[in-house]
């Protein structure tokens, strides 16, 4: 009697990665942290919203890149035990959760933050950098709030406009805020930092913030300077008046470099404190013209502080703030953001946001569980170690053969990483 088999090809999702970081959530209390800020969205019917969120985060970091991609969960019965669901929801029932997360701006805001606070309490962290920065995501189509405005990667394509606060010791975002194509990225940015300062300021954190040209502005200057746990280094837009000035300055080179400084300082701010503005200068190369009348060889570059420091110390840590720019591109390219929208805006906000939440648990993971090597893994490694797949088929000789992965993290790392998110 011959047997024929059927063969069916199904989406698996690993178990151990998912179930690592579904036992994160349980210890940092993501459900009730989630409840306390959202309060009562919806009744509860076979799933919460707490839960949607935290399938939609373990779905990113498997390689889910679309809000329909929850459907490559489905086929894996450990996936209703890891997140206690029944059943997996349909990407309809997570789109109606997502619209009223959406709606909530401050709670969204909320969460983050505290995620962070937690972070920042059980690392012992009383001093952070924070960088703020803002990127372009364009989109094909006419969804709701995608404009054409500023958008270097697409010049004239429709686009949403994406600004977040990254911790630099942490690698986790403290705030994010999602706005039309055609915002002016430092249009609210006084009213965006506040609430965030605020909170910070009474967990008695001392903060240094780094910012570019962009966010330049008196208003923001004062306001920060109100805050006496607030030091801050922001590039200065080169207006007519400073560009005669810092010409005539004397300059000095420290160390052999080839770069020159400067540096000279107002009594403008808060009830007339000193601003320091800090310059430096480095030769065009050879040939080169970047104006129709060149009045020198040089190139300049201006920050304005409210510390008094050596030119080139202020210069040195300033220039670290370019890992913001490897952060941006690495939620761009690993954790779906710009690639998950909607045509309802709120939606889109709520998705750029998850995208953003599941960047800062994946951060306090890599902080608490990860050693040596593993804790500089980007996403992409990660999934390679711990959210793979679990097998493959080959087809050869006419015959379909099922090969079982071998675990890339031995089982003892991997214990170690368990046994540190328990005692979390």
């Amino acid at each position: 009697m011959k047997v024929k088999y059927e063969t069916k090809t199904l989406n698996a999702t690993p178990f151990g990665g998912l179930y690592l970081f579904t036992e994160f959530l349980h210890q940092v209390g993501f459900h009730k942290r989630f409840n306390d800020c959202f309060k009562k969205l919806r009744k509860i019917r076979q799933s919460s919203p707490s839960q949607n969120v935290a399938l939609l985060a373990g779905m990113i970091i498997a390689g889910g890149e679309r809000l329909y991609d929850i459907g490559r969960l489905a086929n894996d019965q450990t996936i209703g035990e890891l997140f206690d669901l029944d059943s997996t929801p349909k990407d309809t029932t997570l789109r109606d959760d997502l619209i009223l997360i959406g709606q909530k701006d401050s709670a969204r805001a909320a969460l983050l933050l505290d995620f962070n606070i937690l972070l920042f309490e059980k690392l012992g962290l009383h001093k952070i950098t924070i960088d703020v920065d803002g990127t372009a995501l364009p989109v094909d189509g006419h969804q709701e709030g995608a404009e054409k405005g500023y958008c270097p990667a697409e010049p004239g394509s429709r686009c949403f406009q994406s600004i977040k606060a990254i911790c630099d010791e942490t690698e986790t975002v403290l705030a994010e805020w999602t706005f039309t194509g055609n915002s002016h990225c430092a249009k609210d940015i006084i009213a965006m930092l506040k609430p965030l300062l605020e909170r910070l300021a009474e967990a008695d954190i001392k903060i240094k913030l780094r910012m570019d040209t962009g966010f330049y502005g008196d208003a923001l200057l004062l306001m920060l300077e109100s805050y006496p746990n607030i030091s801050y280094e922001i590039g200065v837009p080169q207006h007519d008046w400073l560009k005669d000035k810092i010409r005539t300055l004397p300059y000095k080179s420290y160390y052999q470099s080839e770069r020159q400084y400067c540096s000279f300082a107002y009594g403008s701010g808060l009830k007339g404190a000193f601003r320091y503005y800090y310059v430096e200068r480095s030769e065009k190369p050879v040939g080169s013209q970047t104006d129709l009348f060149d009045q020198d060889q040089y190139n300049y570059r201006v920050l304005i502080s409210n510390q008094d420091h050596q030119p080139q110390i202020i210069f040195k840590s300033y220039n670290k703030r370019g890992r913001v720019e490897k952060h941006i591109e690495e939620l761009k390219n690993q954790y779906a953001l710009g690639k998950m929208i909607s045509g309802n805006f709120d939606v889109t906000k709520a998705l750029c946001w998850l995208c953003h939440l599941t960047f800062t648990l994946i951060g306090m993971i890599r902080q608490i569980a990860f050693r040596k090597k593993m804790k500089k893994y980007r996403l992409r490694r990660l999934r390679f170690l711990l959210f793979s797949a679990i097998g493959w088929f080959v087809n050869h000789a006419k015959k379909k053969t099922f090969c079982l992965a071998l675990p890339r993290c031995a089982p003892i790392p991997f214990d170690a990483m368990m046994q540190r998110i328990w005692a979390f």
